[in-house]
């Protein structure tokens, strides 16, 4: 969030400049408190989803090679929704694709905020993806606990996918 806040004060820096050298500019900037709550709010749970996954990758590995092997689909995670977002969420956030995958925890952060920003989709909607992001974030710390608490004391030998389903079964 600081590195965001940084941003938000070069943004209205570059705002404040651009209002005085050319006003006209000023009709295609708007911004609402609410866009910001919303960001803060999908920003918070992006945070909490991925860190927890990676997170269960830092316990699952005892060096950093075998940390890479986990952090590819962790990364894919990441990527995907942005290009879906820019491929078809910006040409119509409206499309079933869209509104379908605004509800996948993983891509919620990026896809719903994408939502809200241009077409302000029901608010049914946007309160339901946050409460499936926040139950899929606990659930992960939970699971990523079971995990940390097998996988710390399994040192130098590389899981297996049985394993880590034993890890947290026995956890």
């Amino acid at each position: 969030l600081a590195q965001y806040l940084i941003w938000a004060v070069l943004a209205l820096g570059a705002f404040a400049i651009t209002a005085v050298s050319s006003p006209a500019m000023l009709q295609f900037v708007s911004l609402s408190p609410i866009h910001v709550f919303y960001f803060i709010i999908f920003f918070v749970l992006g945070f909490f989803l991925f860190s927890t996954l990676y997170l269960a990758g830092g316990a699952m590995s005892t060096r950093q090679e075998d940390l890479q092997s986990f952090s590819m689909p962790i990364t894919m995670l990441i990527v995907l929704p942005f290009i879906i977002a820019v491929t078809v969420g910006i040409r119509n956030p409206s499309s079933s694709l869209t509104e379908i995958l605004s509800f996948v925890p993983f891509f919620t952060p990026l896809l719903m905020f994408l939502r809200v920003m241009l077409v302000s989709p029901p608010l049914w909607q946007v309160w339901l993806s946050i409460l499936l992001s926040a139950a899929t974030a606990v659930l992960l710390v939970w699971v990523t606990a079971k995990i940390y608490r097998v996988g710390i004391l399994m040192y130098g030998k590389r899981p297996t996918l049985p394993e880590m389903v034993r890890w947290i079964r026995y956890g």
